[in-house]
């Protein structure tokens, strides 16, 4: 089962980073048909109005992509940002209590999270919304990604509610985070 989460999660953050890379060729490809037209217009006089079209919603799409995807990844990996100035200091079962406090919160989070995004996107679904712009996209597609990473962080979270009911710690709630140490 542990290998399947961390595949899951693993595929999520790939999606996430995908996404980042969609910001990146949305972007610079606008960017260089705006220098395109630039340049003609300095050459030929004539603008040819290059254009991707509803560039900024699908780069906004993206971001809310990759930040929602990467939520149960960053949460596993322990990437979130936590104060643990007290905890550092509590006893062993001080600090098995908050820990339980903090996974049973994200589990929560996690919950309304996907519950929210769902009815939004079935909602959107059912009356047919449509993006403003020259992509007249149904808001239901970015929004059932949205609830998938939501989904994503909700089994994260459930998952490190289990490991903290189990052992008494998780991976994902640790104090010490390697990443910050070599800083």
């Amino acid at each position: 089962m542990r290998k399947f989460l961390d595949t899951i999660y693993r595929i999520s953050g790939g999606l996430a980073a995908v996404s980042l890379v969609g910001i990146t060729v949305i972007v610079f490809g606008q960017v260089l048909l705006n220098l395109i037209d630039y340049v003609s217009i300095i050459v030929f006089g004539k603008s040819y109005a290059l254009l991707i079209p509803s560039y900024s919603l699908l780069s906004g799409y993206a971001l809310a992509f990759a930040t929602f995807l990467s939520l149960g990844l960053g949460f596993r990996r322990a990437a979130h940002i936590r104060v643990t100035l007290v905890e550092s200091r509590l006893p062993p079962r001080g600090r098995r209590v908050t820990l339980t406090a903090v996974a049973a919160v994200g589990v929560a989070m996690g919950l309304l999270f996907t519950y929210s995004l769902g009815q939004l996107a079935m909602q959107s679904f059912m009356w047919g919304d449509r993006a403003s712009g020259l992509l007249r996209i149904p808001l239901w597609i970015p929004q059932s990604v949205l609830c998938l990473g939501a989904l994503m962080f909700l089994v994260a979270a459930l998952d490190t509610l289990v490991e903290v009911l189990r052992r008494g710690d998780s991976e994902a709630l640790r104090i010490e985070n390697p990443a910050e140490e070599a800083l």
